[in-house]
């Protein structure tokens, strides 16, 4: 099967279509596992969602600190298959599968020597939910170390123009993990079931499987298996490419534990739909960021091959996509919160609280696609410090906002300045792009 696939020629709307696509479906699948879980769960109860949402701030943590790997790799990956440098390529991802392992592997050794006082932090105001919000922490780090290697992997697919490979891969994961969800969360016959730890255990089962078939379906590409010897200026062109990303993002789920404090001063029903919430949200998030994933893969190769022309046709028909998907999620959210959010809590309380949070996120969801669209556009050009001095900027007004809006608004407050702040960073990263890309092709004209 062929490795790779040139991005610099033939139309724009159909090759980026035909790379976003899979790339749509495997972010889908990847946040499916979390959907999975949750449905799941949501049946033990509000508490142990409660449990998973609290313990999730740190896996999705690792992910961030991952990004600082993962995305410098990828880009320079691409810039390397546009420029015709397949060696230097070759490079490239033998030091991100290093730098991959040894990050997963001290980030899950610190979790470990601190997950008391990293659940601890929340006070959550129940010892049973903080034993099971600990016990799911534990399990999941192992898994992290494997889901920042297969995050790697679909990266550097992805960079290659091959977007179909991790599609096919993590569709097998998310089976395994269906299968397992219910069998470990409740028990089947003689077997109990171990509840919320159940489910961690079949997410990582089915990461670690993930990790085994990018193994197996690589071992013969030339790109991937026969790679050359380590290379720390590479290493450290990768991590200065990933770095502002990692800060976001970073930045981004501390924050978002900030906000979470706020929001248990509501109650554990309060922490419980927030979680929900972020997962039914995560479809919208996850499928744009198939399209970012093409666009930094479009923009990579092209940037490299010095096509500024089809960088800017393919941002402007991006752009279109976009618009239309976050109008049609928007109104979504706002007509049907209730319907959505029944999937996976039941109770009255939880089912108010919930739509509540959907119809006020909705009104975002437009903005929060134009600036995941956007940031692809930047990372795919190697400008991965612009699209952080925006994100950190507006994210972190959330705290104040949150604060603030509460007051008179209650738990609705919180909803508000996330939506608030999303609205802001998607109206201007699309501003600052076009004047970045108007730029570019200035400087082109007088060379």
């Amino acid at each position: 099967m062929k490795d790779t696939n040139d991005l610099t020629q033939g139309p724009i709307m159909p090759t980026l279509m035909k790379l976003t696509l899979p790339i749509i479906a495997t972010n889908f699948i990847s946040t499916t596992y979390g959907l999975v879980d949750m449905i799941w769960v949501g049946r033990l109860g509000s508490g142990p969602v409660a449990a998973i949402g609290t313990a999730s701030f740190f896996i999705n943590l690792a992910i961030a600190l991952s990004t600082m790997v993962t995305i410098g790799t990828g880009i320079k990956v691409a810039h390397c298959m546009g420029s015709g440098q397949l060696e230097k390529a070759k490079s490239y991802i033998k030091n991100g599968f290093m730098m991959s392992i040894l990050l997963g592997l001290l980030y899950m050794s610190l979790v470990l020597l601190t997950k008391n006082q990293l659940i601890g932090f929340f006070d959550l105001g129940s010892d049973e939910v903080e034993r099971m919000s600990r016990q799911f922490l534990v399990i999941s780090v192992f898994g992290s170390v494997f889901s920042i290697v297969n995050t790697l992997f679909a990266t550097l697919l992805n960079a290659m123009g091959n977007s179909k490979q991790p599609f096919q891969i993590f569709s097998i994961g998310l089976m395994v993990n269906i299968v397992l969800d219910p069998f470990l969360i409740f028990g089947w016959g003689s077997f109990e079931g171990w509840g919320v730890a159940g489910a961690a255990i079949a997410t990582l089962t089915a990461n670690i499987l993930v990790t085994a078939l990018f193994i197996m379906k690589t071992r013969k590409s030339e790109l991937i298996s026969n790679t050359s010897a380590w290379d720390s200026r590479q290493m450290k062109e990768v991590i200065r490419m990933g770095l502002p990303i990692t800060i976001q993002r970073v930045t981004f789920t501390i924050i978002s534990i900030i906000i979470a404090k706020i929001i248990v001063r509501f109650g554990a029903d309060a922490i419980a739909v927030q979680k929900v919430g972020i997962q039914i949200e995560s479809i919208s998030y996850m499928t744009i960021g198939g399209l970012q994933g093409a666009i930094a893969a479009f923009f990579g190769q092209n940037y490299g091959a010095r096509r500024f022309d089809r960088i800017g046709q393919g941002y402007r028909q991006a752009l279109i996509l976009t618009s239309i998907f976050g109008v049609i999620v928007s109104l979504i959210f706002i007509s049907f919160p209730q319907q959505l959010f029944s999937l996976f809590l039941s109770d009255q309380t939880s089912l108010e609280l919930g739509a509540d949070y959907m119809r006020i996120i909705g009104y975002s969801q437009l903005f929060m696609c134009l600036e995941l669209m956007t940031v692809g556009a930047f990372n795919g050009m190697g400008q991965t410090h612009i699209p952080p001095i925006f994100s950190i900027s507006f994210t972190a007004l959330r705290i104040p906002l949150a604060l603030l809006l509460s007051e008179p608004f209650g738990l609705n407050g919180v909803w508000m300045s996330i939506a608030l702040s999303s609205v802001f960073k998607g109206v201007i990263l699309v501003f600052w792009f076009r004047r970045s890309l108007f730029r570019m092709n200035k400087q082109q004209a007088n060379y």
